[in-house]
């Protein structure tokens, strides 16, 4: 760790490091179920965002230790992505309720209109 403080114990050292190993690692793989398609994107993006948010903790405590603008930037594009997550959760939520093919009426009537057409036929 270039930034660390020289006056930080080794200890120290070694637990902001792996701090900031594992939120890499959670974050790559919020990354990643980002580019997984899937027919229900909600439940996905809230455990994307869950991770993301665990990333946010781990990253917020080893800046307690070491602040450098590195570490700043670092933290303004996590929350730029976290608020994208919750932005398209927001939008796949709002199409959901407003699409009128969630609702199970558009079937019951096609699948009415079908018997009456087949009684029709007959």
């Amino acid at each position: 760790m270039d930034a660390a403080d020289p006056d930080l114990p080794d200890a120290a050292v070694e637990h902001i490091s792996q701090m900031l190993t594992l939120a890499k690692s959670k974050h790559q793989e919020a990354i990643a179920m980002l580019g997984t398609p899937d027919p229900s994107a909600v439940p996905r993006l809230r455990e994307v965002l869950r991770l993301l948010d665990e990333v946010e903790l781990l990253a917020d405590d080893a800046s307690t230790y070491i602040e450098t603008e590195v570490m700043k930037a670092a933290l303004k594009d996590l929350h730029f992505q976290q608020a994208s997550v919750r932005m398209a959760i927001a939008q796949l939520e709002q199409l959901k309720v407003r699409s009128l093919w969630a609702t199970p009426w558009p079937w019951i009537t096609i699948m009415a209109l079908a018997l009456i057409i087949a009684q029709a036929l007959r």
